[in-house]
């Protein structure tokens, strides 16, 4: 047995140790794909062990979250995993969980699991490569010039996000992205071709990528690999493997999460050639074969390090921009913007101010889902021709998993443009944003009965709950154009975790605060419609286009009730009840308050722990009919306000 297959041996009796350890995970690909990892992470993968965010590394993606057991079994071959993170598989704060994830093993490229999101991630990261090379390969240097790999089984390329990521590589012919399939025809419940026969290398060559076959062997996989690195364009390996190899449950539905007895997993060993039985003791020239690699890996890293040195004396401008980038420290500039006009829809705000940013050249990519001609996000300039554009098409849930790909591999800040009522396509993305903590923004416009005439379809109603009660996920909804514009600044330079902007399609009168605002709070005062204190008083708050019907009704209220009347608006809702459970806002809790957003969002409700509460929300999908008269239909009106406020204040409607 030669030293790469004895490697490879070691993996799969190191995956089983593991597994059996714990008592429970998943062994059946990552037995099949041992191959697959040894062979791309000793002799093609360039990474550098002291850096594990090296922006030039190339990024590997285990699209097929569940066969982590070999990736974690080669990280520790090479040196980057210890042994005792071995035995405490899907253990309480181990850095190797269930499935691969960030915040636990710097070395993960992305969090995986919900199968097909690591192919639309690979995308987005051969997407930056391509973006910052134009911007960072100039006098001849490669600073940016890294491959891009995703594993992947069978499951993957039957979801739908992935698919929309393999239509969208192959028509931007993207270069230096290799998907790697761990072909074994097996599933959970059934064996692939019973859900999926067509004819995958067909298939493929069909959207534009180029195609190799290979077998398991590891001459058969270092081929492919070192031909796909030579081929334009995106490349799709196709390595037909066993689930479960080399077991008793060898290419059976059970192998997925097969699990083995002691006894049998020393039969494995013996069958492999491994004269240690002993669990997690392995030869130490399997360690020192599998580290001798790193001379190659530093030869990579140094050279690299040598060419951004010389950047530095050729161009430090550019120089500066990269260190800022590579930091996360880069910032952007809003000093000089000034709206164009006032009175407008929150989306056209958003517009002026995306506009704004693509003149001053930022660092900055992305776009909308084949919708810029309504949200008005999106840039002149394609990405790949000197510009920060991203033409998405009708790709939703890709657009989201695409930009999480970027954030991941660059930190650049991405913007994703759709309907809110499109947000529910991009759900799972949405989530793993949130669990990676990455501070994407998502710019979601036309965001209530507003809409109008479209309907209920396009009249979203629930989706501000949905996003809200997502962890990690900050949802902001201006009311006017300075609220717009604190909200996108901080989005871009504050934010540590993904941001949703909320805008009207609709215009919406502009108003001043009553006090000048200058940063992003979770409320912010509008007016006081006070005469004398001994009248009663009530507070009436709101978001995004609600504020305008709140100062509407309060206005009456006021002169024709003799009722003083605090109006806010509330654009983060999600701080302002953290404020409250932190015993803030006490001089407004002091009065009853009436809440009004065109949402179904019970998080409202929370507000009534600490003073007298009701709220005005949408309770049902909405009507195909001009906009005002749906927002009448549902209560959206300052009659409808003027009563609920009343009842509230327990008072005679005069």
């Amino acid at each position: 047995m030669n030293k790469q297959d004895k490697l490879i041996a070691s993996i799969r009796g190191l995956v089983l140790d593991s597994q059996n350890a714990t008592g429970n995970g998943h062994s059946g690909m990552a037995l099949g794909s041992s191959g697959v990892f040894a062979t791309l992470f000793t002799k093609y993968l360039k990474i550098w062990r002291d850096n594990p965010k090296w922006i030039n590394r190339d990024k590997f993606v285990l699209s097929a979250g569940h066969a982590c057991l070999g990736f974690y079994a080669i990280t520790h071959f090479i040196g980057l995993l210890a042994k005792n993170e071995m035995k405490n598989y899907r253990k309480l704060n181990s850095k190797t969980p269930g499935h691969p994830e960030l915040e636990w093993f710097d070395f993960v490229d992305a969090n995986t699991g919900p199968l097909g999101q690591g192919i639309a991630m690979a995308l987005g990261m051969a997407i930056a490569r391509d973006y910052l090379a134009q911007k960072f390969n100039v006098n001849g240097l490669k600073i940016i010039d890294n491959y891009v790999y995703a594993l992947h089984g069978d499951g993957c390329i039957q979801e739908g996000v992935a698919q929309e990521a393999i239509q969208l590589a192959g028509t931007l012919k993207i270069n230096k992205l290799i998907l790697i399939h761990d072909f074994n025809n097996v599933q959970i419940d059934t064996n692939s071709n019973k859900v999926n026969n067509i004819n995958l290398i067909k298939w493929f060559k069909a959207q534009n990528w180029k195609t190799i076959e290979s077998n398991d062997k590891p001459k058969s996989i270092e081929k492919a690999l070192k031909k796909a690195k030579k081929l334009q364009g995106p490349v799709y390996i196709q390595v037909k493997t066993s689930i479960g190899k080399n077991t008793n449950l060898e290419n059976s539905l059970k192998a997925h999460a097969g699990s083995y007895s002691l006894s049998q997993i020393q039969q494995f060993k013996r069958k492999m050639n491994l004269e240690n039985l002993v669990p997690f003791e392995y030869d130490d020239e399997v360690y020192k074969y599998a580290q001798s690699f790193w001379k190659q890996k530093q030869k990579e890293y140094d050279s690299w390090t040598k060419d951004v040195e010389k950047l530095a004396d050729l161009n430090i401008e550019k120089y500066n921009e990269l260190s800022k980038l590579i930091n996360n420290n880069y910032k952007y500039d809003f000093s000089e913007f000034q709206f164009e006009k006032n009175d407008l829809s929150i989306r056209e705000y958003f517009g002026q101010i995306t506009r704004f940013i693509e003149k001053k050249d930022n660092l900055i990519i992305g776009g909308s889902a084949d919708l810029k001609g309504s949200t008005l996000i999106g840039f002149n300039k394609e990405f790949n021709n000197g510009g920060s554009n991203i033409s998405y098409g009708v790709r939703e849930h890709l657009m989201l998993a695409l930009n999480n790909g970027i954030n991941l591999a660059s930190n650049l800040r991405t913007l994703a443009a759709t309907f809110l009522s499109f947000a529910d396509y991009a759900k799972g993305a949405i989530r793993l944003a949130s669990l990676m903590k990455l501070p994407v923004i998502n710019i979601f416009t036309h965001d209530s009965y507003g809409v109008g005439e479209d309907g209920p379809t396009h009249q979203p109603v629930e989706q501000l709950a949905m996003l809200r009660s997502t962890p990690n996920t900050l949802v902001i909804r201006p009311s006017n154009e300075f609220e717009s514009k604190l909200a996108y600044e901080y989005a871009l330079n504050k934010s540590k975790v993904q941001t949703c902007l909320i805008a009207s399609r609709q215009a919406i009168k502009s108003y001043k605060h009553a006090f000048d605002i200058n940063e992003l709070k979770s409320i912010h005062l509008v007016k006081k419609f006070t005469k004398t204190s001994n009248r009663k008083t009530i507070n009436i708050l709101a978001s995004g286009s609600e504020v305008e019907l709140a100062y509407e009704a309060a206005n009456k209220l006021h002169i024709m009730h003799k009722i003083n009347v605090n109006v806010y608006s509330v654009p983060v809702l999600q701080w302002f009840v953290k404020e409250l459970e932190q015993n803030k806002h006490k001089s407004l809790i002091k009065f009853p308050t009436l809440a009004i957003e065109a949402s179904s969002d019970h998080m409202w409700y929370l507000i009534a722990k600490y003073t007298i509460f009701d709220a005005i929300l949408a309770s049902e999908f909405g009507l195909s009919a001009p906009a005002d008269k749906v927002f009448e239909k549902f209560g959206f009106n300052v009659e409808n306000v003027i009563s609920k406020a009343i009842q509230l204040l327990n008072i005679k409607s005069k």
